[in-house]
């Protein structure tokens, strides 16, 4: 067995929720209790998952406007970037691939049909209210995708009162940030509308022969609405749109590149208290990820992909001691592309249980799930969590879960061409994974130890001329994280080692670090407050064969904020400071030393 030690995020925070619904619905608008929901689809206070979750605040403290850096600062994730804002951003959760991480926005998967994979990079930061990260398999709650884990996306919600806030920024490379927004909240109702501008002239995203700036522009809306109907039911509805313009740099240097895309997540939910101890929740959404490509100023393909999703999840509180829930999910995905694929849809039904309990000093989580998919028919997963109150301020769990990952419709479908074409008969990937968990709760802070190892077969890999399930990974890693405060300094801290290897080959699967770590840095004094963020990354594999090897890297962020007025304050960054050139993705560069002035009006 591989041993490997992966880091860890950002701080445990397990503060509120307020959510919606295919993990659970939005319920309130204040943070009271240390709950949250996309762990265990179910409000739980207790999760024996190893959770990350990231505020409002957090967000506004660490002055970060881009969501795959932002992702990118967290317990176990790794992130490459081809050439700076707004370029394609893949995601790495304790080592597996990007599209092994299942992304939802207010409990609504989004992911793109064709190419497996989430576009993190077009989704405006300041729509964002909180994100719960759940590392590890969730497939037996979720189904496809979860085999690194599962991160959902809260846009913003309405708070007590009427209020307006406003932002604006600018910086290096012509950068410029807009955000203005309204939200409010009545004993019975609490709503949230907000529109968001980024653009940026960006950097010149590929080095090799080709001079050129590549700019990014992001326009976005927001709304969110939940009323209190009755004394045991609630509805509410959430919808968020993102129209991008990136430029991008392709294989020929002389070519001018872009793509227009859009982003689009809606829903309505229901949570209905039937009985004090039957709790009913229900959601109808639908997300689309939508991209038309231009070479030269002509057409060159559109793929547009929609997904539409149902749940219906019963949460039956059998006692004090023990909850069940019972959940169906149906899922369908189209696609409409330029492409001719021999199948453009296909649909995904799923039956799932599970059972949370504590008694004493210990606690578990038990949960099955089956699905059944028209393209590659029937799947069953499942997780079995234990855990241990040692001491009142120190727990140990064990994890273990099993998951999957169904072929994308370009590994299926795409037509036979020179140099590929899709494979009808792959199956989906599967893993199984086990964790070890302590973690301690002080007066002074906290702090986490996870160790794990995840098995993966029928990874799905090209061999000419087309994807073939053929390889095996194995990815061990160790993760480690404490947050406390240091002479009135906010401190949080997390480093991880991890050894992904092809069990084929015994090479490192590419493109993730063995090594990372974090460290953020905040103190508040008056009406000042500063910061500092340092990233270290190991070197990596762009490649399976390991022959292209980049350098690892360390890159130091400033910030500082100044309180002006009550309801006014300015914020100045200044990201890699000492300038350090690096590359995540071959021949692809990263951002120079860049700086940006805020000012936000929130009364």
């Amino acid at each position: 067995m591989k041993h490997s030690y992966v880091r860890t995020a950002v701080r445990y925070s397990l503060a509120t929720l307020v959510a919606s619904s295919l993990s659970s619905i939005t319920l309130a608008n204040e943070q009271l209790d240390p709950i949250t929901v996309t762990a265990n689809r179910m409000p739980s206070a207790n999760v024996l998952a190893s959770t990350t979750v990231i505020t409002r605040g957090d967000i506004e403290r660490l002055q970060i406007t881009d969501l795959p850096e932002l992702l990118s600062r967290q317990a176990g994730i790794d992130m490459t970037v081809n050439g700076g804002i707004g370029k394609a951003s893949s995601l790495f959760m304790r080592g597996t691939n990007s599209d092994h991480a299942l992304i939802l926005v207010d409990g609504v998967k989004w992911h793109s049909a064709t190419a497996g994979t989430t576009s993190i990079q077009d989704f405006p930061v300041e729509q964002i209210e909180r994100i719960e990260i759940v590392h590890g398999p969730r497939s037996g709650l979720y189904g496809s995708e979860a085999i690194g884990g599962v991160i959902q996306i809260f846009t913003r919600q309405g708070k007590h009162g009427f209020n307006p806030y406003a932002k604006i920024a600018y910086g290096t490379h012509d950068s410029k940030q807009a955000t203005l927004g309204i939200n409010g909240a009545t004993d019975t109702t609490s709503y949230n509308l907000s529109v968001n501008h980024q653009s940026t002239d960006g950097i010149n995203a590929r080095r090799e022969n080709n001079p050129d700036k590549d700019g990014y522009r992001n326009n976005a809306f927001s709304a969110k609405i939940q009323h209190q109907l009755t004394d045991t039911v609630n509805i509410g509805a959430n919808f968020l749109r993102a129209d991008a313009r990136n430029d991008y740099d392709g294989f020929v240097s002389s070519s001018d590149y872009y793509a227009d895309s859009i982003q689009q997540v809606m829903g309505l939910n229901l949570d209905w208290h039937l009985t004090d101890s039957w709790r009913l929740a229900a959601q109808v959404s639908e997300s689309r990820d939508e991209s038309d490509n231009y070479t030269d100023g002509l057409p060159d393909g559109t793929f547009n992909t929609r997904y539409r999703f149902a749940s219906v999840i019963n949460t039956f509180t059998v006692n004090k001691n023990n909850t069940l829930n019972v959940g169906f999910d149906y899922g369908e995905d189209k696609v409409v592309s330029t492409t001719d694929y021999a199948v453009i849809s296909r649909d995904n039904k799923a039956l799932f249980l599970s059972w949370q309990a504590d008694y004493g000093k210990q606690s578990w989580l038990i949960s099955g799930r089956y699905d059944d998919n028209e393209a590659f028919g029937s799947h069953k997963t499942g997780t079995a969590e234990w855990g241990l109150w040692l001491q009142d301020n120190l727990q140990f769990s064990l994890n273990y879960g099993t998951g999957f990952k169904e072929p994308t419709f370009n590994d299926l479908y795409w037509p036979v061409g020179m140099f590929f074409q899709g494979n009808p008969d792959l199956k989906p990937e599967e893993s199984h994974s086990f964790a070890m968990n302590l973690k301690g709760i002080h007066s002074w802070g906290d702090w986490k130890l996870n160790i794990y190892n995840t098995s993966i077969r029928n990874l799905i890999v090209y061999q000419f001329p087309q994807m073939e399930n053929v390889d095996r990974a194995s990815i061990s890693g160790l993760e480690i994280e404490a947050n406390t405060e240091l002479a009135g300094w906010l401190v949080n801290f997390n480093a991880s080692l991890l050894d992904p290897q092809d069990d084929a080959t015994g090479n490192l699967l590419p493109r993730r670090a063995k090594r990372l770590a974090n460290l953020n840095v905040d103190k508040q004094w008056g009406n000042w407050s500063i910061g500092a963020s340092w990233k270290i990354s190991a070197y990596r594999y762009d490649n399976a064969a390991n022959t292209t090897r980049l350098g690892g890297f360390g890159v130091v962020d400033l910030r500082a904020s100044y309180q002006m007025h009550k309801d006014w304050s300015v914020q100045a960054t200044i990201n890699n400071v000492f300038d350090k050139k690096y590359q995540t993705v071959n021949s692809y560069n990263s951002l120079d030393t860049v700086g940006m002035v805020t000012l936000s009006y929130a009364p």
